[in-house]
């Protein structure tokens, strides 16, 4: 009993030395052990990490004015001359790269005060301090481009002599101010955020077209799109064909009667008597725009109470409504036109619009609540 007592522990150690040689893996003194996946089925495994390549510089591309424009570097000094496109340089989250910015620059409300109190250089319009300019070292300045209209074509030929790089920018429909947020993030490096805020604005786009292409012919509204003028008695500005703002009136599915004209201009002054004989009992809702709240009201009520004006038809029915333009309204270039969009559209078609009071608080919830200091 002694001698199979003996064996049956030799054989008890043999199968255990097996069975730990089975479970692990002994090799050059190192274990490696194989453990299992320690979430539960019902949670999700994160997706690998992945990294995106940096941009690569010099970059090539061609700026609104068919310019084409070489970055060696990001640009890590840049003047800015207009609001609107500062706005985007803050939602790509450079605009601690900001050195300089226009003469109107400071009048943005959605642009942080560290944007705002930056050196000013001048305008679009009037051209810009040279020596400042200089003094500020910049590699890259931001302007709006009309064409050689303004001071735009000089500042462009005397950034170009001292050597710095210049992106002319301009917006002549809604697509071009989402083509311009694209440009900006690949000419700053950050076309990831930028490809986010212009998703966003095309898919709001996107909304508006396939809700106009649904309104019935039979429910279409004429419209009429004019600046809110100082004298309601006096000539009064049309936005025309070629006018972007005028665009966006045929955009949300109604008709711009001004369209049915030929001018030699986009923003023809015409006076009252024209306009009644031109569209007087046609015309289904009036729309006033300004860049002063003041002047928008006055001449909203103005209009409302005039007696002349009642032999428009909008008028008489009651249809007379004053968007706010400008950077402390939402009809401007840059991302906030989206929204000037959308209170366009619900002041032609209050009921098969998303609200623009919603279109509003996306965009700031989504992209500009990290600069955006409110008012």
């Amino acid at each position: 009993m002694k001698s199979r007592g003996k064996h049956f522990a030799l054989l008890l150690v043999g199968v255990l030395i097996l069975a730990v040689v089975a479970s692990g893996c002994i090799s050059g003194g190192t274990t490696t052990t194989t453990t299992a996946p320690s979430f539960s089925p019902t949670e999700t495994a994160s997706s690998p990490t992945t990294t995106t390549a940096a941009p690569k510089y010099p970059i090539t591309v061609t700026d609104f004015a068919g310019r084409t424009v070489t970055i060696d570097k990001p640009p890590e000094r840049v003047i800015v001359l207009s609001g609107y496109w500062a706005e985007i340089l803050c939602v790509l989250g450079v605009q601690d790269r900001i050195v300089g910015i226009g003469k109107y620059v400071p009048y943005d409300p959605y642009l942080p005060d560290d944007v705002k109190n930056k050196t000013v250089v001048g305008s679009n319009f009037k051209g810009l301090n040279w020596e400042t300019v200089v003094g500020l070292n910049p590699d890259l300045i931001i302007i709006d481009w009309y064409g050689g209209k303004y001071a735009d074509a000089e500042t462009i030929q005397k950034a170009e002599e001292l050597g710095i790089p210049v992106i002319a920018l301009t917006a002549k429909t809604i697509e071009d101010n989402v083509d311009v947020v694209e440009l900006l993030g690949k000419v700053f490096g950050e076309e990831e955020k930028a490809g986010e805020l212009a998703g966003w604005m095309k898919e709001k786009l996107s909304a508006v077209k396939e809700t106009a292409a649904q309104i019935p012919e039979s429910e279409r509204k004429n419209a009429l799109l004019i600046s809110a003028p100082k004298d309601i008695a006096g000539p009064v500005t049309v936005y025309a064909n070629g006018s972007a703002w005028a665009s966006m009136v045929e955009l949300i599915g109604a008709h711009n009667l001004a369209f049915d004209m030929t001018f030699d201009t986009q923003w023809p002054k015409l006076d009252l008597e024209k306009i009644i004989a031109y569209w007087g009992n046609d015309t289904d809702v009036l729309i006033l725009t300004s860049f002063s709240q003041d002047r928008l009201e006055d001449a909203v009520n103005g209009i409302k109470n005039d007696s002349r004006w009642q032999e428009i038809k909008a008028v008489r029915e009651g249809h007379v409504y004053g968007i706010l333009a400008g950077s402390k309204g939402y009809l401007d270039w840059g991302p906030r036109i989206i929204v000037g969009l959308y209170q366009m559209a619900n002041i032609v078609y209050p009921d098969r619009y998303q609200s623009w009071e919603s279109v509003r608080d996306e965009l700031i919830e989504k992209f500009y609540s990290p600069f955006y200091q409110g008012g």
